[in-house]
């Protein structure tokens, strides 16, 4: 690998809203989902080997808005600004979901009683680096392997149109949309089962060498 060719971030926020018996006008709990995938693409960009992939959940991180703060909108960025600093939340996240709190923390504005909101935040990092090799498309006697015709999970044709993920762990190839999905849920091969945060040892054949 050359290096770091790009990086994308896409962060998803989901709240909802509950009265509680507080005199904090707003609580927030917060639960992030963290997944960082390194990836190598193709010059095409159709082909792409998962080289790594880590999924980190944190607790619950709680704090509070007073009312003071939700005089307005510059105050209210200011002071969550402040109080998302001060947790575990990694930097990169925190600016996406900054202007969703102050979200948030507006439309409670004004109500009488408290109010928690819980949310729910999947961030997931994506790095890609240059393809000087094609990686794992060979096996340990140097013969090509062959990829499979259908996405095993979706059991459609791969086609043209849609990027085709490889697992370094196993080799097995999906649909990108397919595996990042099935990922989602279980952090193994749907084909295999191999974990691919901790691979079985790949057996190698040793190569017999004749002499005359």
């Amino acid at each position: 690998m050359d290096g770091i060719t790009s990086v994308t971030r896409t962060v998803n926020y989901e709240s909802k809203t509950r009265a509680v018996d507080s005199k904090t006008p707003v609580s927030f709990s917060l639960r992030i989902r963290e997944v960082e995938r390194n990836l190598v693409r193709n010059g095409s960009g159709r082909r792409e080997n998962l080289i790594k992939q880590r999924t980190v959940a944190s607790p619950a991180i709680g704090f509070e808005i007073p009312s003071c703060f939700l005089a307005g909108e510059e105050t209210c960025r200011g002071y969550v600004e402040y109080a998302l600093s001060k947790t575990i939340i990694p930097s990169w996240i925190q600016p996406f979901i900054l202007p969703q709190i102050c979200k948030d923390s507006n439309i409670q504005e004004g109500k009488r009683s408290g109010f928690i909101v819980e949310a729910q935040v999947e961030a997931v990092k994506e790095t890609y680096f240059n393809n000087c090799i094609d990686l794992n498309d060979y096996d340990s006697e140097g013969r090509r392997i062959r990829a499979e015709p259908d996405c095993p999970i979706c059991l459609q044709e791969f086609g043209r149109r849609r990027i085709i993920t490889k697992l370094r762990c196993c080799d097995h190839s999906f649909h990108r949309d397919c595996i990042l999905t099935w990922l989602g849920r279980k952090p193994s091969c749907p084909t295999c089962r191999d974990d691919i945060h901790n691979p079985r040892p790949k057996k190698f054949t040793q190569k017999k060498v004749y002499f005359d």
